[in-house]
C-alpha cells in the first residue's frame, strides 16, 4: 500500500483516520500504544503513520494531559553489546508507544555516575544499568518520576521497577553443559568487580559446580575486553578441560591463549561464553554461548514504565536466557 502525505499542512490524527478508514480515537489509541487495539488494525494504522510522516504534537499533549510525552533513557554504564541492543529496543518500543525518547549519559570513565542528568520535564525514565552505583541513582530519580532499572540484579526496590536477565541461570546452563560431558577440571573467567552481571554469572558457575560435586577454579579479569581474558588465562600453568567465561569477549581472549599453547578446541579444551555477540558464530571454532533476549528486555522496560506513568504499580521482571550450542564445546 502506498499512501500520499496530505500537502500544505501538518498531518493530523484526522488525516490519518480518514486514510485508514477508522475514527480519530482509534488512531489516537495506536499512537498512545493502547494494547487493546487489534493487531491487524494497529499494523495498518502504524504503516500509514509512517508513510505520511505523522509526528505527535507533544506541546498540545502536555497542555491537555499535564504530561510531556517524553520518555527518557539514561545510560548508567559503558555502551557494551547488551546495552546497545537494549537501547535500540527501548527507542523502538518507546516510539511505537507514541513517546518522544530523549537520551543522556550518567557514566564517566572512572566508574562514577553523574546524579543530575535526568530531566525534570519527562514522564518516565529507563536506566540502562549494570554497575552498583546505578541502584542509588535509580532510587533518587524514582522519587519524582516513574523509573525502570534495566540490567540489574537488584529487586524489591521501593517504587522502582526492574527488568533483568537471569544471569545466574544463564551461567548455570553454560557450566552444566560442560560438566554434563564429564569434565572435572573447569575454570570460570570472571568479569570485573562492581558489575552485577559478573557477580551473578560467578554465582551461577559456583552453584553448578557445587551441584555436580566439582571444585571449579575462578580467575579474575579487570574488564570485559578480550585482552583481559587473554591475560587472565596466562596465569594458568596448565590448561583445564573446560572454560566458562563471563562474556564472549573474554572467551575470545581465552581461545587465543589456548591456540598459542598448541591445544585444540574442543578436543583438548571446551569453551563456553556468555552474550552471543555479533560474530560469535564466526569464532574459530564457532562459540557456544548464552544468548540474552535483549529486544524482549527493552520492550518489557517500556511496557512497565508506560504502565507506571498511567498509575500502575512497580514490578520486577526477570527473563531467562538460552544456551546456544556450537562447536567450541562439543566434539
Amino acid at each position: 500500500m502506498s499512501t500520499r502525505r496530505p500537502t500544505g499542512k501538518k498531518v493530523s490524527l484526522a488525516d490519518v483516520a480518514r486514510l485508514a478508514g477508522v475514527s480519530s480515537n482509534t488512531v489516537s489509541r495506536v499512537v498512545r500504544g493502547d494494547p487493546e487495539v487489534a493487531d491487524a488494525t494497529r499494523a495498518r494504522i502504524s504503516l500509514i503513520l509512517t508513510e505520511v510522516g505523522y509526528r505527535p504534537n507533544y506541546a498540545a499533549r502536555a497542555l491537555a494531559s499535564n504530561r510531556t510525552g517524553v520518555l527518557h533513557v539514561l545510560l548508567a554504564a559503558p555502551m557494551f553489546h547488551g546495552h546497545a541492543r537494549v537501547l535500540l529496543s527501548v527507542l523502538n518500543a518507546g516510539s511505537e508507544a507514541g513517546y518522544h525518547v530523549s537520551l543522556s549519559n550518567a557514566y564517566v570513565p572512572n566508574g562514577e555516575l553523574h546524579n543530575d542528568v535526568a530531566p525534570f520535564d519527562v514522564d518516565g525514565v529507563v536506566i540502562l544499568a549494570g554497575q552498583d552505583p546505578s541502584v542509588d541513582l535509580a532510587i533518587q530519580i524514582g522519587k519524582r518520576v516513574p523509573t525502570v532499572l534495566v540490567l540489574t540484579s537488584e529487586h524489591d526496590l521501593d517504587g522502582i521497577s526492574t527488568v533483568s536477565i537471569n544471569n545466574v541461570r544463564g551461567a548455570e546452563l553454560a557450566t552444566d553443559h560442560l560438566l554434563n560431558q564429564g569434565i572435572t577440571d573447569i575454570v570460570h573467567v570472571a568479569g570485573p568487580s562492581g558489575w552485577s552481571d559478573a557477580s551473578m554469572r560467578l554465582q551461577g558457575f559456583k552453584l553448578s559446580c557445587e551441584e555436580h560435586g566439582v571444585e571449579g577454579k575462578v580467575i579474575e579479569s579487570y574488564s570485559w575486553n578480550s585482552q583481559d581474558g587473554y591475560d587472565a588465562m596466562r596465569s594458568l600453568a596448565e590448561l583445564p578441560q573446560g572454560i566458562q567465561t563471563a562474556n564472549d569477549q573474554l572467551a575470545l581472549g581465552a581461545m587465543r591463549l589456548i591456540h598459542e599453547r598448541g591445544a585444540k578446541i574442543p578436543t583438548d579444551v571446551k569453551v563456553v561464553g556468555f552474550d552471543d555477540i555479533d560474530g560469535a558464530d564466526c569464532y574459530a571454532p564457532p562459540l557456544t554461548t548464552v544468548r540474552q533476549p535483549f529486544d524482549r528486555l527493552g520492550r518489557a522496560a517500556v511496557r512497565i514504565v508506560c504502565s507506571m506513568m498511567r498509575g500502575g504499580k512497580s514490578e520486577d521482571v526477570t527473563i531467562d536466557p538460552e544456551l546456544i550450542i556450537r562447536s567450541s564445546s562439543i566434539e
